[in-house]
């Protein structure tokens, strides 16, 4: 009797065979390089931002209020939360493709094609939100709240997927499918889960700032940066 084709089984084989270590260090070594100038980039924007009012003793006017400090670049959460995308997005684009082009395209591989689509929009959310963009907002926190609601589900699919097959290994049942696809699904929806936590904080603590605009309509309390 022919067994099935036996994949990769351990994580240490699948990290070897994705090149794990290799591309993450070439992601954070991007990473580094890409965001010093976003962040340069933006400081402008972030730089019309007040951070303090103060109110004059006496003044000739009704108002005696007036901005005594600007934010002068974005706000630490924020600019943690930009380089997490970042990375993020170097990481997962080149080890999804790669998983993809290396191991069978089964059932619990499916869920990496629209993960592509995930790490575009956390790339584009960290140029976004280092920008200061009237958009930024807004699709932070789609990208944030859907990575959330989807990650978790595929978190629990991958693990039991996982349990459910490793089982059946040890009981002498073969799968024609690769546990490494398996590793790739869960790291990804764990790093997922984590960045959109990270974001979700950010909008929190600082969204009085992303959303400001000079017309006066700002009464949030001062960010710090």
């Amino acid at each position: 009797m022919n067994a099935s084709p036996r994949f990769d089984e351990t994580f240490a084989s699948a990290a070897r065979s994705l090149h794990l270590v290799e591309v993450t260090v070439g992601a954070l070594v991007l990473a580094l390089a890409l965001f010093p100038w976003l962040e340069r980039r933006g400081r402008n924007r972030w730089a019309k931002v007040p951070v303090a009012v103060a109110n004059a003793a006496h003044g000739p006017y009704r108002s005696s209020a007036f901005v005594a400090d600007h934010l002068r670049r974005a706000p630490l959460l924020v600019r943690a939360c930009s380089f997490g995308n970042l990375t993020f997005a170097h990481v997962f684009a080149p080890l999804i493709l790669l998983a993809l082009a290396k191991y069978p395209f089964d059932g619990i591989a499916i869920p990496l094609v629209p993960c592509m689509a995930l790490v575009i929009l956390n790339w584009c959310c960290a140029w976004l939100l280092l920008a200061r963009s009237p958009e930024a907002e807004a699709a932070a926190r789609t990208g944030a709240v859907g990575s959330l609601m989807a990650n978790v589900g595929l978190l629990g699919i991958a693990g039991a997927h996982f349990v459910v097959v490793e089982l059946q290994r040890r009981d002498g049942i073969e799968h024609a499918c690769s546990s490494s696809v398996t590793f790739v699904v869960i790291v990804f929806a764990v790093a997922s889960i984590l960045q959109g936590l990270v974001t979700v904080a950010a909008l929190r603590a600082h969204r009085s700032v992303l959303v400001w605009t000079p017309s006066g309509t700002h009464r949030s309390r001062p960010a710090q940066p």
